[in-house]
């Protein structure tokens, strides 16, 4: 009877041993956002990244939740943390899983070297609004069509991700500056037209506005792409 009861906790020992080290914050963010871009390259549901994401914060819930401190912030001052690559990505699941560890909530406000919070970076909606920020990104497949399968989790919700993160982070305490959200955008968006840039200068709302602004913009190339493929098709 010694036998097998040896051998059950030997096998329990080697399975423990034999268990991936928990991710660290920024692992499971680039893990979901391959798992996104999965999601979109393959069924094109909404509702598979949305799920994605929801297991991604779990993960970083159990691993704050476990006590771990490591990788919650920038590895350098001026570099971008898990928080504000969350709030980019537009995860808000994630970006509340993060702000239970209060090391986490007390660097709320850390910009990165562009000035970027990760406020500011709700804002900026750069999954919806890059290549209006620079048109130039519509000229380069690696990045564009990326983002292009993954609209369905920006647009698809009754409540888009980027207003979810935006309201956690409120919520949670952070400085709410659009003055400032604008000067970064028109700071470092070099590229964008003149009318993009009057608009946002206008604008009282910088999320709502470069939304819009990068739904039109969208819009508009596939339209010209499909009446290209079109007269293409006619000369065959």
């Amino acid at each position: 009877m010694r036998m097998p009861l040896l051998c059950a906790l030997l096998l329990s020992v080697s399975a423990a041993a034999a268990q991936d080290p928990p991710r660290d914050p920024l692992a499971v963010l680039n893990f979901l956002a391959d798992r996104i871009y999965a999601a979109g390259e393959t069924s094109g549901k909404a509702a598979d990244m949305v799920a994605a994401e929801e297991k991604a914060a779990d993960e970083i819930r159990q691993y704050i939740g476990a006590g771990s401190t490591d990788g919650l912030l920038a590895k350098e001052k001026g570099q971008q943390s898990p928080l504000a690559a969350a709030a980019y990505m537009g995860y808000p699941n994630v970006v509340a899983a993060l702000l239970t560890s209060q090391l986490v909530v007390a660097h709320i406000n850390d910009a990165d070297e562009m000035g970027v919070t990760p406020w500011i970076a709700a804002n900026l909606s750069m999954k919806q609004s890059l290549w209006t920020c620079n048109p130039a990104v519509f000229q380069d497949p690696f990045r564009f069509v990326p983002m292009l399968v993954t609209q369905p989790y920006y647009i698809s919700g009754a409540v888009p991700p980027y207003k979810r993160v935006r309201e956690v982070l409120e919520k949670a305490g952070a400085s709410s500056d659009m003055t400032e959200a604008k000067k970064v955008w028109l700071t470092n968006c070099k590229n964008q037209s003149d009318e993009t840039r009057a608009k946002v200068q206008a604008s009282t709302n910088l999320q709502k506005t470069v939304q819009e602004l990068g739904a039109a913009d969208l819009t508009s190339l596939l339209m010209r792409l499909q009446k290209k493929s079109a007269e293409t098709q006619s000369k065959q």
